[in-house]
């Protein structure tokens, strides 16, 4: 509305004007003295100066200021200096941009497993013992940093298995950052025999038989050889029961397969997988040692007892509670009495879980029990360290088994 009235008071102004200069009398009052004009003072004009005195005023010591700087850096290493800190502090923060970028999750599916049908087995040993144990199905590709180990190229050669050459930061999200020793296999998960029960034994012939479960229900006779020698006519498995750490697993399987045991049994609902963490803690003893699963633990015990004569011993404290003593009664045995068990007949030790131990319906279902005594006096300070952990535990007890 303002606009507007200015105007309107404009253009009648100019009106006004133009007849004034043919009909005003010279003693009547000019109407721009009395009317209002309608404008912006000017910042020189409310201080009462002229323009250029004004300007020279206001900002003749910014061009000083520069003279001053000029004599200060003569040559200009100064800001020479200052923008090369400068461009070097911008390359840093648009390298750290394009570095975060890279990690960046941008989809729901991004940092799954590309394909659930392939895993990479990595570590040299664990590599080498996978091609030689030969027991997956198919090997992909074999990728490596560097140089590639002769016989790790050589077995890949022999299977036509393509070689790649990649960096570690590839290796290193392949294998989710676990020590490949610049070297993984893309291979198929391992797939162990599902068993249903052991079977009777042969000396003669150093084998044994077991009943493998297949898709259906059905029962397949099934046999395999074992280790026979003087110290053992007959062969020795190891159950694991809900191990849940990968790398006891590992541990164990290192163990058993160095010492002389036979097989590994699995509880397969209970245990943790026989993943790529697996194979490398073993060293490869994963690739090489016999393992089978076990759907139903409690019918596996019964029948490989009644129908193969398979002695069970579990790892378990023997010192339990008046509940515990009624299955337990009568059936403790010592180190000493481990040694020589494996030449009179089959045996499989029984070890369990890292806290709770072997379960109670299965420790009821076993034959004996043994403990591996605490090397301090009973009457000391009460100590978080009192027990083994299961891989330690389980080795000793395997060279016990071993030992005439």
């Amino acid at each position: 509305m303002l606009h507007q009235k200015c105007g309107s008071a404009i253009s009648f102004k100019r009106l006004l004007a133009v007849r004034s200069t043919s009909r005003r009398p010279n003693n009547q009052t000019s109407f721009d003295k009395k009317m209002p004009v309608m404008g912006r003072e000017k910042a020189w004009e409310k201080a009462g100066e002229d323009k250029e005195a004004w300007f020279k005023r206001k900002y003749a010591h910014v061009h000083a200021k520069e003279k001053v700087l000029e004599k200060q850096d003569p040559f200009g290493k100064k800001k020479a200096h200052m923008e090369k800190l400068n461009r070097i502090q911008n390359d840093m923060k648009s390298d750290q941009k394009e570095h975060k970028s890279r990690f960046v999750k941008r989809s729901a599916t991004q940092g799954l497993q590309v394909n659930p049908l392939l895993e990479y087995v990595c570590g040299t040993n664990a590599v080498l013992a996978a091609l030689l144990g030969n027991k997956r199905e198919y090997f992909t590709r074999l990728l490596y940093f560097g140089t590639l180990p002769p016989e790790i190229q050589k077995l890949a050669k022999e299977k036509t298995i393509r070689t790649e050459p990649t960096d570690k930061h590839r290796l290193n999200l392949l294998t989710n950052y676990s020590v490949h020793n610049n070297v993984a296999l893309e291979t198929k998960p391992l797939q162990p025999t599902e068993i249903s029960h052991l079977q009777l034994c042969n000396p003669e012939s150093a084998e044994f038989h077991f009943s493998e479960l297949l898709f259906e229900g059905e029962l397949k006779a099934r046999q395999s050889s074992y280790i026979s020698n003087a110290q053992k006519k007959f062969p020795l498995g190891v159950y694991l029961d809900e191990v849940m750490d990968p790398h006891n697993i590992g541990a164990i399987i290192r163990s058993a397969y160095f010492l002389g045991a036979d097989f590994i049994v699995m509880s397969r609902k209970n245990c943790a997988p026989l993943s790529p963490t697996v194979s490398k803690t073993s060293s490869g003893a994963l690739e090489l040692m016999p393992i089978y699963y076990v759907d139903r633990p409690l019918s596996f015990f019964s029948k490989s007892q009644e129908e193969g004569g398979w002695m069970f011993v579990t790892s378990c404290l023997t010192s339990a509670n008046a509940k515990d003593q009624k299955y337990m009664g009568g059936k403790t045995l010592s180190l000493d009495d481990l040694r020589g068990m494996c030449n009179k007949l089959p045996v499989v030790l029984v070890v369990g879980n890292e806290c709770n131990g072997v379960r109670t319906n299965l420790r009821m279902r076993s034959d004996f029990f043994v403990e591996i005594p605490y090397g301090r006096a009973t009457d000391e300070i009460t100590s978080p360290v009192d027990s083994l952990n299961v891989s330690v535990a389980t080795a000793l007890l395997l060279n016990s088994l071993l030992t005439n």
